[in-house]
Protein backbone atom coordinates (compact mmCIF):
# COMPACT_ATOMS: atom_id res chain seq x y z
CA UNK A 1 0.00 0.00 0.00
CA UNK A 2 1.77 3.51 -0.66
CA UNK A 3 1.33 5.68 2.12
CA UNK A 4 -1.89 8.63 1.62
CA UNK A 5 -1.28 11.89 -0.10
CA UNK A 6 0.62 14.52 2.00
CA UNK A 7 0.36 18.32 0.65
CA UNK A 8 3.98 19.38 -0.36
CA UNK A 9 5.85 21.55 1.20
CA UNK A 10 6.28 24.76 -0.93
CA UNK A 11 6.92 28.62 -0.62
CA UNK A 12 3.34 30.88 -0.67
CA UNK A 13 4.88 31.65 -3.74
CA UNK A 14 4.44 29.03 -5.50
CA UNK A 15 1.22 28.15 -4.36
CA UNK A 16 -0.99 29.06 -7.37
CA UNK A 17 -4.48 27.72 -8.61
CA UNK A 18 -2.63 25.92 -11.39
CA UNK A 19 -0.36 23.90 -8.85
CA UNK A 20 -3.17 23.61 -6.37
CA UNK A 21 -5.77 22.35 -9.21
CA UNK A 22 -2.67 19.39 -10.14
CA UNK A 23 -2.30 18.57 -6.47
CA UNK A 24 -6.12 18.12 -6.23
CA UNK A 25 -5.31 15.31 -9.02
CA UNK A 26 -2.74 13.63 -6.99
CA UNK A 27 -4.66 13.82 -4.00
CA UNK A 28 -7.65 12.32 -5.93
CA UNK A 29 -5.43 9.18 -7.02
CA UNK A 30 -4.23 8.86 -3.78
CA UNK A 31 -7.92 8.84 -2.23
CA UNK A 32 -9.49 6.28 -4.75
CA UNK A 33 -6.43 4.21 -4.80
CA UNK A 34 -7.33 3.58 -1.02
CA UNK A 35 -10.77 2.98 -1.65
CA UNK A 36 -9.91 0.54 -4.55
CA UNK A 37 -7.70 -1.28 -1.77
CA UNK A 38 -10.57 -0.84 0.87
CA UNK A 39 -13.12 -2.61 -2.04
CA UNK A 40 -10.45 -5.39 -3.06
CA UNK A 41 -10.79 -3.94 -6.74
CA UNK A 42 -7.46 -3.84 -7.91
CA UNK A 43 -6.45 -0.90 -10.32
CA UNK A 44 -3.35 -0.20 -12.32
CA UNK A 45 -1.54 3.75 -11.86
CA UNK A 46 -2.66 4.51 -15.48
CA UNK A 47 -6.20 3.56 -14.52
CA UNK A 48 -6.11 5.34 -11.82
CA UNK A 49 -5.21 8.78 -13.22
CA UNK A 50 -7.10 8.08 -16.33
CA UNK A 51 -10.22 7.89 -14.36
CA UNK A 52 -9.22 10.47 -11.65
CA UNK A 53 -8.74 13.51 -14.64
CA UNK A 54 -11.87 12.30 -16.13
CA UNK A 55 -13.96 12.30 -12.67
CA UNK A 56 -11.84 15.68 -11.30
CA UNK A 57 -12.67 17.93 -15.11
CA UNK A 58 -15.97 16.74 -15.05
CA UNK A 59 -16.49 18.08 -11.88
CA UNK A 60 -14.90 21.56 -12.80
CA UNK A 61 -17.13 21.56 -15.65
CA UNK A 62 -20.60 20.96 -13.13
CA UNK A 63 -19.29 23.67 -10.85
CA UNK A 64 -18.64 25.85 -13.87
CA UNK A 65 -14.86 26.21 -13.61
CA UNK A 66 -12.71 27.02 -15.63
CA UNK A 67 -10.04 23.77 -15.36
CA UNK A 68 -7.07 25.33 -16.95
CA UNK A 69 -7.41 28.69 -15.46
CA UNK A 70 -8.78 27.78 -11.76
CA UNK A 71 -9.73 30.44 -9.07
CA UNK A 72 -9.44 30.09 -5.42
CA UNK A 73 -13.20 29.75 -5.37
CA UNK A 74 -13.75 27.63 -8.04
CA UNK A 75 -10.84 24.66 -6.62
CA UNK A 76 -13.31 25.31 -3.25
CA UNK A 77 -16.41 24.25 -4.91
CA UNK A 78 -14.77 21.69 -6.92
CA UNK A 79 -13.36 20.29 -3.70
CA UNK A 80 -16.53 20.45 -2.12
CA UNK A 81 -18.52 18.64 -4.85
CA UNK A 82 -15.43 15.77 -5.19
CA UNK A 83 -16.01 15.64 -1.41
CA UNK A 84 -19.84 15.02 -1.66
CA UNK A 85 -19.34 12.22 -4.33
CA UNK A 86 -16.70 10.66 -2.39
CA UNK A 87 -18.95 10.96 0.67
CA UNK A 88 -22.20 9.38 -0.77
CA UNK A 89 -19.84 6.28 -2.79
CA UNK A 90 -18.11 5.46 0.39
CA UNK A 91 -20.20 6.10 3.36
CA UNK A 92 -18.81 5.55 6.75
CA UNK A 93 -15.84 2.99 5.36
CA UNK A 94 -14.63 5.51 3.52
CA UNK A 95 -14.70 8.50 6.26
CA UNK A 96 -10.91 8.35 7.56
CA UNK A 97 -9.64 8.25 3.83
CA UNK A 98 -11.73 11.48 2.64
CA UNK A 99 -10.85 13.40 5.97
CA UNK A 100 -7.29 13.00 5.78
CA UNK A 101 -7.47 13.82 1.66
CA UNK A 102 -9.79 17.29 2.62
CA UNK A 103 -7.56 18.08 5.06
CA UNK A 104 -4.35 17.85 2.93
CA UNK A 105 -6.19 19.90 0.48
CA UNK A 106 -6.96 22.88 2.41
CA UNK A 107 -3.74 23.01 4.01
CA UNK A 108 -3.02 24.14 -0.04
CA UNK A 109 -6.30 26.05 -1.01
CA UNK A 110 -5.66 28.22 2.40
CA UNK A 111 -2.04 29.38 1.44
CA UNK A 112 -4.55 30.54 -2.14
Amino acid sequence: MKPAYTAPEVPDEKVTPALVRDELLKCFESANGEFAELMHQPVTDEQLKRQVKTFVEGVFSQCGVDYVSPTKDGILAAIAECKRNAEQMMGSRGEEIIKHHYSEMMKLVDRL
